[in-house]
């Protein structure tokens, strides 16, 4: 599932680079001499970008960070609302309340993603940004959404924080819309331990974004920086050395994660037998999905915590159910009960997404697991089905 599974030698010896190469220097800017000029967030930048096939990519201090920079930089501002969906990082909602903008937030479908129908019902003039999420490694339908998006005339942020190297119809997510963004915790695809990322093929996003995150400097080339002009007021939301360090080893690990998903999950789904009792995720783009969760539904939420009472004794689940009031806004009463457009039914809303998910469940797939392991999970899961 996560680099955190293959971080080894390669990330220590990275890490040891710093001081052996560049004095120890942890700042990603200034220092060049005692450096050696070598600048390792950059190079990391640049090593996304080469891989991506981005013109632009930022490193940033989390995915919530490059959520709240992204929508600044397209001109999101109090009062605006932003279409995003039901199940979703609470991390994406609050960035969007960060800015003072109105979260509208709609269902989801049997893909667990964006619904475009949901999506065109809910715009309005005030409709400034839509940010599909690509939950839990599979895409979301970015050519009908696009379509509405460009139909309306709105920018779309594309949230691919859980979809790091995933891709739709060949594009990589987080590139197909006007500016993508992605997560780099310990928890995500590839790790750098707490870390975020900017990408866009928008020269003028990138040179706001990569302004605003350092101070407003306008990092002007032969300058010192203590007499560098300021383009904007910003913030300090700048990228170690360290943590860039570890990224350009786990990146290079990205390809062998992804192919270990998905042969994992196939022999794990592969496997399971049905027996019409549970229905699997609808997977937009099988070749594109980054494979690392496999999500299935019950027909109701009886047969589904049946299931649950005897699984999670041996196994544990991921986001569904076990962090569902993280990810569902259902939950999130500290954010809806006192805003206006949320008050009356913000607990009521987004039934369709309810009723799926609180029937769902979500295994995680992992890259060192073996063929013996997967397959007693399997046979775990098989005679649960068939005592239910």
């Amino acid at each position: 599932m996560p680099g955190w599974e293959l971080i080894d030698n390669k990330e220590l010896n990275e890490i040891k680079k710093i001081f052996s190469q560049s004095n120890g220097v942890l700042f990603a800017h200034g220092f060049d001499e005692r450096r050696k000029n070598i600048f390792r967030v950059r190079n990391l930048e640049r090593d996304f970008s080469k891989k991506f096939s981005c013109s632009h990519s930022l490193m940033t201090t989390s995915g919530t960070m490059a959520q709240y920079v992204a929508m600044k930089s397209i001109g999101i501002k109090p009062g605006d609302e932003v279409i995003t969906q039901a199940f979703t990082f609470v991390a994406t909602v609050e960035a969007i309340l960060a800015l003072g903008a109105i979260p509208k937030i709609v269902d989801i479908d049997e893909s667990y993603n964006l619904d475009p129908v949901a999506l065109e019902n809910s715009i309005t003039k005030k409709t400034k940004m839509i940010i599909p999420v690509h939950m839990l490694g599979n895409p979301c339908r970015m050519d009908k959404i696009l379509m509405i998006a460009k139909k309306y005339k709105i920018p779309v942020l594309e949230d691919a924080c859980e979809a790091l190297g995933g891709k739709y119809k060949n594009k990589f997510l987080g590139t197909i819309g006007d500016i993508g963004v992605f997560s780099l915790d310990f928890g995500k695809v590839i790790t750098t331990g707490e870390g975020g990322l900017i990408c866009t093929n928008n020269k003028s996003i990138d040179k706001f974004c990569r302004e605003f995150i350092d101070h407003g400097h306008i990092l002007k080339k032969n300058i010192p920086r203590g007499n560098d002009q300021r383009s904007m007021p910003g913030l300090n939301l700048r990228m170690s050395e360290t943590q860039a360090s570890i990224g350009l080893a786990q990146l290079k690990k990205l390809d062998v994660i992804l192919k270990l998903n998905k042969k994992n999950k196939f022999r794990l789904k592969s496997q399971i037998r049905t027996m019409d009792k549970i229905k699997f995720r609808k997977i937009t783009d099988y070749e594109g999905e980054i494979a690392d969760t496999l999500i299935f539904s019950f027909e109701n939420k009886k047969f589904c915590n049946k299931f649950l009472k005897k699984y999670l004794q041996k196994y544990s689940t991921k986001n569904i159910p076990d962090a569902l009031k993280w990810h569902f806004s259902g939950y999130w009463k500290n954010m809806f009960s006192t805003k206006s457009e949320y008050y009356k039914n913000w607990q009521s809303n987004w039934k369709f997404s309810r009723n799926l998910l609180e029937r769902s469940v979500a295994l995680s797939i992992l890259v060192k697991d073996n063929n013996r392991k997967i397959d007693e999970h399997v046979n775990d899961i098989n005679k649960i089905l068939y005592d239910l």
